[in-house]
């Protein structure tokens, strides 16, 4: 019978001699080995420091014949690289969802000529013949894709005053050529170019002045081209035409009526219906080189001013040009789909003599990243005005002294710092007026920084010299410390890449 080790403890009283030493042997043994055990086991249970896997180990994978370097627990932060003046910008893709921010003061930027020069000699510019390539300071002739490719517009000679011939214009992103890659008939006037939230090119063109609005398409960076007529009761004639994109993708394209009463015909299109719908709005008198803002919920705001002849407004007539632009109003519609206009007048300053004309000369609408809507214009007795529309509310209307008047525009970079740009008086440079550290709305600005571009010199004429036109949001670019620009000197079209932040 076995006998359990309990029961030999309790009979080992009574073993004497050798035995009795062995046995004595074997119970220290027994005793020393429990002692190691719980000694062992209340280390164990004790929490242990916990050992920081360094940034460069790099654990083997079972099973896997591949080691992937483990990410440290903190990453090192590394600084934002600055933007070098030779690199080649691109356009940010779109953010759909139409979100305005407010706008706080930032450090302005100290902005350098990064590029100059020219994309053709051939744009029609002959002094005293219209349409000009340079006329209308609401055209929007230039863009700039994710890719860095620039494509701008220009029209030539054609064949007659009907039927000029627009050129589609390539500069591909690590070239210094321009190309020109297609053409058609423009109409009477200079056309529209937009780009589209994906990349695409969106051309709008009047061929032969027919009633006629005629929008091209390309997904492949104008590789090849899909021709639509957008249907409505277009006017026959010149037609001020334009056009205007947001970041959701809804375009508008528009032509302006007659002198009495006044009438924008538009045409709205949905990426949500993937259709074009024709619409017509009216006020008293015809308003021309409108500026048109589609918003971000089926919204639509709309800046011009008045352009009709002086008898109409009980003047007398003037000697030779008897048309007169004296009051600039902000429109808005509410709703694309029931579309009720409401009108504001921003401005209306009487004439002074029978042949004042450009008595208000509006140089540029813009909407800024707040949602407000900025007009600047030119009084011809006091100078430049910059008046902001918030909420259809006038909340600012500020003078200000620039070079060339006449073609002031304004613009934000991509944190949201204001800039007015324009060109001196002798065409010899853009003079570019940085928002202070404090500012807010571009209306407490800097001394100028002045641009060389005597190689290329612009000029000062209304019709003939167009002012720098750069890519902008409601042409369908985002904001960007590069802007890519335009501007017109009679036959010639130049371009420009200007840094806004060469200081980083």
């Amino acid at each position: 019978m076995k006998n359990s080790l309990f029961t030999k403890f309790k009979g080992s009283i009574k073993i004497t001699g050798r035995p009795r030493t062995i046995l004595i042997s074997l119970v220290a043994i027994i005793v020393v080995s429990t002692s190691i055990l719980i000694y062992a086991q209340k280390t164990h249970s004790q929490a242990q420091p916990i050992t920081t896997p360094t940034a460069n180990a790099i654990p083997t994978l079972p099973g896997v014949g591949v080691q992937l370097k483990q990410h440290p627990s903190i990453p090192t932060p590394k600084p934002t690289p600055k933007p070098k003046p030779t690199s080649k910008p691109t356009s940010k893709p779109q953010n759909t969802s139409g979100q305005l921010t407010t706008i706080q003061p930032t450090i302005p930027g100290i902005p350098s000529l990064d590029n100059l020069d020219q994309v053709t000699d051939q744009a029609f510019g002959n002094e005293g013949d219209y349409v000009p390539n340079s006329w209308g300071a609401h055209k929007l002739r230039i863009i700039r894709t994710t890719s860095g490719d620039l494509f701008t517009v220009f029209i030539s000679q054609g064949n007659d005053t009907q039927n000029r011939t627009w050129h589609l214009m390539h500069r591909g992103p690590n070239s210094s050529t321009w190309n020109d890659i297609k053409q058609g008939n423009a109409g009477t006037e200079p056309i529209n170019i937009i780009r589209g939230i994906h990349d695409e090119i969106h051309i709008f063109t009047w061929p032969g002045t027919q009633e006629e609005a005629h929008h091209m398409v390309s997904t492949d960076l104008g590789q090849s081209f899909k021709d639509e007529i957008l249907q409505g009761q277009w006017a026959d004639d010149q037609g001020y035409s334009g056009a205007a994109i947001n970041q959701k993708g809804d375009i508008v394209f528009f032509q302006t009526g007659d002198d009495v009463p006044g009438v924008f015909y538009w045409t709205y299109y949905s990426p949500v219906t993937n259709q074009w719908t024709f619409h017509t709005s009216q006020m008293d008198y015809r308003h021309t080189y409108a500026f048109f803002f589609p918003g971000y919920n089926n919204d639509l705001t709309m800046v011009a001013m008045r352009d009709v002849k002086r008898p109409i407004l009980n003047f007398p007539d003037a000697s030779d040009f008897n048309y007169i632009f004296n009051e600039i109003k902000y429109f808005y519609i509410s709703n694309v789909n029931n579309p009720v206009m409401q009108q504001l007048k921003v401005t209306e300053v009487q004439p002074q003599n029978n042949n004042d004309a450009d008595v208000t000369y509006l140089t540029d609408a813009y909407m800024d990243t707040q949602g407000r809507t900025h007009i600047l214009y030119n009084n011809m007795y006091d100078g430049v005005h910059h008046v902001i529309v918030d909420h259809g509310v006038i909340t600012k209307n500020v003078r200000q002294d620039f070079t060339a008047p006449n073609k002031v525009r304004i613009i934000q970079d991509a944190v949201g710092h204001f800039y007015v740009i324009t060109i001196d008086d002798q065409g010899q440079n853009i003079n570019i007026y940085p928002g202070s550290a404090q500012d807010t709305d571009g209306t407490q600005l800097t001394a100028p920084i002045h641009l060389d571009i005597s190689k290329f010199p612009g000029c000062t004429d209304d019709d003939f010299c167009h002012a720098p036109t750069f890519n902008v949001p409601r042409g369908g670019d985002a904001l960007s410390n590069y802007l890519d620009g335009v501007y017109g000197n009679h036959g010639n079209e130049y371009h420009f890449r200007i840094n806004l932040r060469s200081n980083g």
